[in-house]
């Protein structure tokens, strides 16, 4: 197991020094970086209210005085949660909120420990995610003890880091959360973490993850009830472009999210038992077996693979809607993607997905070798 973790560490490493994630060694010895040792509530964690009175001009919440006022007629509330780097007008706030507010009746509430989760300081940032949690923990119990919410009204919707922190309030919330949204969970320090410390399946009646950069800053392994990979997880058209591919990877999971709001932008997905099977052509792609992101049915299991467009409108409706001359042959496009000799240098999983039949193929999940 300690050489397993070590040749873990020196691929993350790698990765981060391609500048495709948060470097967990960076930042480990600068005096900006802290833990922070007190409880909640915290000067470092704030917690924000917004409807569409107040879309410019929120409530900031006192977990220990909460006003019903602030809550005047039942509705469901969205908790948007940010990540490494972020605050409260930072994704995955500013592409989610404002459509919320625009399509949907409900109250967002924006959590900021921005403080908590400074750049450089990313180990730091991630040993004081629980303290983040359990400030959000405190809010959530207060809000359905108090009768002001109920507890069926709430989601928790978290992205990078906010994912995890998402995973962690479920350890301190005295009742099970109904639904937490994963957007492309933080990988760098969690690949070998407990399910006590990052988002599982566990943590909530209902758990779905988008996982769009399984190369760099996000998990590859299935960690939710449903999981679903836009464009196989590894490269979104058109951030092969950017300055930074691997941010323009990693932010497209909010987006996505943000766009599946509006019912008129359909994600549909295929379902396959795994990744062997996908990339082997056993699973079909034209099957529109789920649709990704907000109006998803809560009911669903399983790994789902879909195509998005290079750019928005990033959904791309139901296949079987197209004329096959429109169909995208994304199939093919995956096969000299993930094949070749230079993405196998940089995915370990792509031996996998090339020699499977090594590995047996009565596996229901490939190990995380991202």
């Amino acid at each position: 197991m300690r050489a397993f973790n070590a040749i873990l560490t020196v691929i993350i490493l790698q990765i981060c020094q391609n500048s495709l994630c948060a470097n967990p060694i960076q930042g480990l010895f600068d005096p900006k970086c802290f833990v922070a040792q007190s409880e909640c509530p915290n000067e470092n964690v704030t917690f924000w209210l917004y409807t569409n009175a107040t879309a410019n001009t929120p409530v900031q919440l006192n977990p220990l005085s909460l006003q019903k006022s602030d809550f005047p007629v039942r509705r469901p509330v969205k908790i948007l949660i940010h990540g490494y780097t972020g605050h409260r007008d930072f994704a995955p706030n500013t592409f989610i909120r404002p459509v919320l507010l625009q399509h949907e009746d409900v109250y967002v509430i924006s959590p900021d420990y921005g403080p908590l989760v400074r750049e450089p300081c990313y180990t730091s940032a991630v040993q004081n995610l629980p303290l983040a949690a359990r400030c959000l923990a405190q809010l959530i119990n207060n809000l359905v003890d108090q009768g002001i919410v109920q507890n069926e009204d709430l989601h928790v919707i978290g992205f990078s880091l906010g994912a995890q922190v998402a995973g962690q309030t479920a350890n301190y919330v005295t009742r099970k959360l109904q639904r937490i949204t994963g957007l492309d969970p933080a990988k760098p320090l969690f690949i070998t973490a407990g399910n006590e410390r990052k988002l599982s399946k566990d943590d909530a009646d209902f758990v779905d993850v988008i996982h769009t950069d399984v190369l760099g800053r996000g998990m590859m392994h299935p960690m939710g009830h449903v999981d679903f990979y836009p464009n196989f997880g590894y490269i979104q058209p058109g951030c092969e472009v950017e300055a930074e591919p691997g941010s323009c990877n990693h932010e497209r999971a909010p987006r996505f999210y943000a766009e599946s709001i509006n019912p008129k932008q359909e994600f549909w997905s295929s379902r396959c038992t795994n990744w062997l099977y996908f990339v082997l052509n056993i699973c079909g792609v034209q099957s529109n077996d789920a649709r990704m992101g907000y109006h998803i049915d809560e009911s669903l299991t399983g790994i789902y693979f879909l195509k998005t467009s290079n750019s928005t409108p990033f959904a791309l409706g139901r296949m079987k809607d197209k004329l096959p001359e429109q169909q995208p042959n994304w199939r093919a496009n995956y096969n000299l993607d993930m094949l070749n000799e230079e993405a196998c240098d940089q995915l370990l999983m792509c031996r996998f997905l090339r020699y499977g039949a090594e590995y047996g193929m009565d596996v229901d999940v490939p190990p995380d070798f991202s």
